[in-house]
């Protein structure tokens, strides 16, 4: 695992992803589309294979501001990346 990145697995399909330098963020984390409708507010999904292949990252709290679009989306793909990695060392 990346040393700026923690993955915690959580209960009702849903994990938690910290990122640990700037900028700083927590979020929560699924896989699927089922449990897609149960989630509010906003929702950054990475598109698998499949529908039951894609991570979708929400609930996020940010202790550093929020970087702007471009910088928003390059970390998204990060964090997907640091959650299938995660994932894969479960197997």
């Amino acid at each position: 695992m990346k040393p700026d990145w923690t993955i915690d697995e959580g209960e009702a399909g849903r994990g938690r992803v910290s990122h640990h330098a700037a900028p700083r963020f927590t979020a929560l984390w699924t896989s699927g589309a089922d449990d897609l409708a149960g989630i509010d507010g906003p929702c950054w999904t990475s598109e698998g294979s499949d529908a039951e292949d894609s991570l979708h990252i929400f609930g996020f709290t940010w202790t550093d501001p929020a970087p702007d679009q471009p910088d928003f989306e390059r970390l998204m793909h990060r964090a997907a990346a640091a959650i299938d990695e995660w994932i894969s060392g479960q197997m």
